[in-house]
């Protein structure tokens, strides 16, 4: 009986969350556009979107995923590779990259013609360790290096993804516990977006940070995770309003509505 209405409680608590989730959102969203009409005038988005330019050529935009090696990392990567983006997914080693070389080629060589995707849109292996400054940096030159200023792929996006959701009593879990979580799961967007931010500035390109329900509904055993993804939603609220001028996006996204950002 007990776990029937544990199970009820989950049920209610994520539908009430997808409520509120889509309520905040539309009232930053609509309090930010209004802010920067105001000031600035509506930012453009037909920049970030895939399509053919002319006969020959297709236009490309490129985004970075992390901790694209599977789960939702490795289908966004996919799917947006689908709708002719160029998808740069990384992965923290050689191993985890054997598995987006895999995907890489069967996106490129699919099974069946309703596996095809736009034509133009490519996955890219990347080498990336998001605890890792020197890597993030080394990675942000190689793609910057890459793309070449190519007008028909510019950085329009970076999803941050790379983490891990750490389910466990607050009295037992250790400082240590606690600190990493924060490091791969906060620290390390605020770091990837610092890396990334000068080239998508350029190119008024969309920063999306991966959240959670966990940032609004505060279920036990979950209170480090809950704590790190209030923090990012609080960060990514505010950080969005100061990049604004400048034709950036940010935004938290627990469904991982890529597409819709980016466009």
């Amino acid at each position: 009986m007990a776990n029937s209405l544990l199970n009820a409680f989950s049920l209610l608590t994520v539908a009430l969350n997808r409520i509120l989730a889509w309520l905040d959102r539309g009232v930053h969203y609509a309090s930010g556009y209004i802010l920067y009409y105001l000031f600035r005038g509506l930012k453009p988005q037909t920049h970030t979107r895939p399509r053919t330019i002319s006969e020959g050529r297709f236009y490309s935009p490129a985004v970075v995923i992390t901790g694209a090696s599977e789960g939702i990392g490795l289908a966004t990567a996919r799917h947006l590779a689908s709708k002719g983006y160029t998808v740069f997914a990384t992965a923290q080693d050689e191993a985890e990259l054997s598995k987006i070389r895999t995907a890489a080629y069967e996106q490129a060589h699919p099974r069946h013609d309703h596996q095809r995707g736009t034509a133009g849109g490519a996955i890219h292996p990347a080498l990336m360790d998001v605890l890792s400054a020197d890597s993030i940096a080394h990675c942000a030159a190689h793609i910057e290096s890459t793309l070449a200023g190519d007008p028909d792929r510019p950085l329009v996006g970076v999803v941050n993804n790379a983490g891990y959701c750490m389910i466990s009593p607050m009295e037992l879990t250790s400082d240590a516990d606690v600190r990493r979580i924060f490091e791969l799961d906060f620290w390390a967007y605020i770091a990837v977006i610092r890396a990334f931010l000068p080239l998508v500035k350029r190119n008024k390109g969309r920063f999306v940070s991966v959240g959670s329900y966990g940032g609004y509904v505060n279920p036990p055993l979950w209170a480090p995770y809950c704590a790190l993804k209030a923090a990012l939603e609080g960060m990514t609220r505010a950080w969005r309003l100061e990049l604004m001028p400048f034709g950036v996006g940010r935004c938290t996204s627990e469904q991982f509505w890529v597409i819709a950002t980016l466009g």
